[in-house]
This record gives C-alpha cells, structure tokens and sequence, in this order.
C-alpha cells in the first residue's frame, strides 16, 4: 500500500519581534497560524540582543501548536520552508551545540567604534583608492562598490569581531576548532537537524556583509581586515534545496526542510517582484526598501546593499537594498509615552491636526543607514514651541517614515540606474492609512499595493 500523499506546507517566519507558523494547502490558502512574541534583551544602551534558548522553544511551540489548530500530525507536511530576520547572529560550541552568547541583533550597534577605526583605517583607505582606480579604467560594479567601502554595524563583520574580541569561550572554541557561527535560519536548521546540519542560503549570507556578490563567493578582503575565520560559517545551499529533515523525535515524523529565505528576499519572491524595476518597501519593525536588478548585482556609492534574492537550480537574482533601522519600534515607543493607547489610532490621531506645527522627528534610535551611513546617530525632535500638543507629535513621527521612505526610493532609483517599474508595501505599518498616505503624496504616485502584514514566501 502507497504511504498518503502529504499535501500541506508548514511554514516559519521568524521575525524580529515575533515568530510565527503557518500551515498552506497545495492551493496556498492558510488552513492555520500560530505567533508568539520573541522578548528583545537590551542589556546597555546600543545593544539588542535575543536569547536563541527562547527562540528554539518558541519554533518548536509554534509549528506544535499550528499542527493542532490544523489539526494535522507531521506525517501530512510535505515540507518546511523558513523565512527570517537577516543578520542576527549567534555562535556555539560545535561538540555540545550551546551558544556562546545571546543573539546579537541587526539592530546591535555595540560594534560601531569598531566600524568607526576600520573605515578610518590605511587598509580601508587603500582599498578604497585601489578600488577606485580600478574601476576608472574596467568601468565594473564591483570595483565602484569598492571605492565607497564603509563597514557598518547593520552587518555581521563588525558585531562578530566584537565577540571574538570581547567572549572568552568564543576565543577559546576559536584555538580549538569548536566553534560555529549561524544566523537565525542556520541557528534553526541546525537545532531542527539534530545539530546534522549546518548550512545557509545565499540570501542570507547575501544580508550579512561576509559575501561577496560580485563573484558569488566570501568576502575574503573583508573578512581579512576584520580577522574573521571562515572555517566557522556554514555551507551556502540554493535557496530552494535540501536542508536535511527534522528530527522524527521533535514532532512525532521526519518533515524536509526544503526551503530557506531571509524575509525581505522572501517578500519580494511572495509579492511576485520578479522584474527588473519592482520595489518592494517592508515597514515593519525596520524599513528596507528593495529594488529588483535582475541578474547582476549593482553597485551604490551611498551604502545602499546589493543582495542575492534567490537562488534556485541556474537562476539567481539581484536586488539593490536601502534600509531605515526604526519604524515598528518607533511607534511602540510612542505606546509607551503615553501617545496613544492603542497603536491603531495613531492614524486618526495624526490626521486630526493640518499639519506638525513645525515639529520634525528624525527616527535614528539606531544610527542612520543609507544614504547617511551614521551609525552613531540619535533620534530627534525639533522645532518645539508651546502650541505643540500631542496630536502634531504623532503626527511628525508617521511622517518622519514617509521622509525616510522618499529618501531611500530616491537614493535607490539613483544608485541602480534603473527605472522602477512598480512598488509594493508590506510589514504592520503599512496598515497605517496615515502613513500611507503619506508615502503617496511624497513618492509621487497614484496608489501603492499595500499587501498583508508579514508576506512569506514559500518554495516548493
């Protein structure tokens, strides 16, 4: 007798605020989902850190729980796919799979003195002269990118020579060979394996500044000056590949991992910005602002990022990434000064008044990325008189995500020299009618596709 045949999806979307499972049918219609919050660590100023314990129990919750409001067992899942937050990272011991640290967040900026001595360093420098050289007499992307090299907290390179540097245990696993390094998708896969696998995709390790997409391989000048090992990074696999299966002990039955993404490449792939020119802006916990390259990565000479969106079997792709590093975490903020009670009246409440009366907020809770590239840049709120009242406060901090969405499409649209082709909005602000509007009268267009909140993409 042939086994049934497996018809549901399972997929996981580790966020940076939340983690969530969701179970698909072959027709992708959601049968079920499950979401719990991931608490953030914020030990000292600058640093944002997750406890990677609390992640693994959370993953293993959620799919549990989806399994049993679906109520499905394993044995009906065709297939895992897993989209994450990018550049959060986390190191452990490669005999007995414990962490050495918390994970350190995209958001950490703990290593920006670091960023600040390299990128005033004679290497970088020197770099950057050569680069520049090079690429007046060859005209290439790569060396352009090059001329302009900045090394910033955003990205891993910093925050893991920060941990080389500052975790005793690391040092250690370091002389004796033990240690491993993974972000979140890999710290998963991992665990889901039973420790049997340690692998990547090339989206991810695209997002963490440790690769180089010019010639689809590791950043190997970088990872010199920062005195990186590469011995401790996990093997890069196609986007859509096997990751191995999880272990038959954790939910009754083996299910393949058969798909890894990180989730701003994810949303791109599930809001069909398949094109040359499609853009893609996420407002979530962040705003990152993706513009589609087709097959080639470009160069930006204002921080923006080329990135590897997918690769599956001989395809693979290229977008150009802006990004702003507070917008879902700017309006919590808001909660908690007693703004508003609710975060879905913000909206109204900034739409009460005609305008801010002046008031202007800068949202750099954590540095200011592309085009400013300022990592040790602070929020602001100016222009304070005694006829501001609430009301224009909230109203300057939702327009303050339009100004930072205007700057980042007109930088992006510069950079890549392309023209864009269509825009798509996605992430739990864009729910924000405010802001919204917002964005259509500073960008200048007609409508914009305002998709659901978290969109996931998952590959077969």
């Amino acid at each position: 007798m042939e086994p049934p045949i497996r018809k549901y999806i399972l997929s996981i979307d580790t966020g940076t605020t939340n983690i969530r499972a969701i179970i698909f049918d072959q027709n992708l219609t959601i049968i079920a989902r499950a979401v719990e919050e991931i608490p953030l660590i914020k030990p000292r100023p600058g640093w944002v850190e997750q406890d990677p314990h609390v992640v693994w129990e959370q993953c293993q919750r959620v799919i549990k729980h989806v399994l049993h409001l679906a109520t499905l067992s394993a044995r009906d899942v065709a297939c895992i796919g897993i989209a994450n937050q990018r550049g959060t990272f986390v190191t452990w011991d490669r005999r007995t799979g414990k962490p050495f640290h918390n994970f350190i967040t995209w958001q950490d900026v703990r290593a920006a003195q670091i960023c600040e001595l390299r990128n005033s360093s004679m290497a970088i420098k020197g770099i950057q002269g050569v680069s520049s050289l090079a690429h007046f007499f060859t005209r290439k992307p790569r060396f352009l990118a090059a001329s302009v090299l900045g090394i910033n907290t955003i990205h891993v390179p910093p925050r893991l020579a920060w941990v080389l540097d500052n975790v005793p245990e690391v040092k250690q696993a370091r002389e004796s060979n033990d240690l491993m390094f993974g972000t979140i998708d890999t710290w998963l896969v991992h665990n889901l394996t039973s420790g049997r696998v340690h692998a990547t995709d090339y989206s991810n390790i695209s997002s963490t500044g440790l690769y180089d997409p010019y010639i689809l391989g590791h950043n190997a000048v970088l990872m010199g000056i920062m005195n990186l090992p590469k011995e401790i990074l996990p093997s890069i696999m196609d986007t859509a590949g096997s990751f191995g299966e999880c272990s038959p002990e954790l939910f009754g039955h083996p299910i393949p991992i058969t798909a890894v993404c990180a989730d701003q490449q994810a949303a791109l792939f599930g809001e069909c910005c398949f094109q040359r020119g499609d853009v893609k802006i996420t407002l979530g916990t962040g705003c990152f602002v993706d513009i589609m390259t087709g097959s080639r990565p470009m160069a930006s000479t204002h921080g923006m990022y080329p990135l590897v969106t997918w690769k599956i079997k001989d395809e693979i792709s290229f977008a150009l990434e802006g990004s702003s590093s507070a917008v879902g975490t700017v309006i919590d903020w808001g909660t908690g000064l007693d703004l508003y009670d609710d975060v879905s009246k913000s909206s109204d409440i900034a739409s009460s008044v005609p305008n801010s009366c002046g008031l202007v907020f800068v949202p750099a809770f954590s540095g200011l990325s592309s085009p400013h590239n300022d990592p040790t840049a602070r929020g602001l709120l100016i222009g304070m008189t005694s006829n501001v009242k609430k009301p224009h406060v909230v109203r300057a901090i939702l327009e303050s995500f339009g100004y930072r969405c205007k700057e980042l499409i007109d930088t992006i649209r510069n950079d890549s020299q392309t023209e864009i082709r269509s825009i798509k909005a996605d992430g739990g602000v864009s729910r924000n009618d405010f802001v919204m509007q917002v964005c259509l009268l500073l960008l200048r267009i007609r409508s914009l596709c305002t998709l659901c909140p978290s969109p996931l993409s998952v590959y077969l």
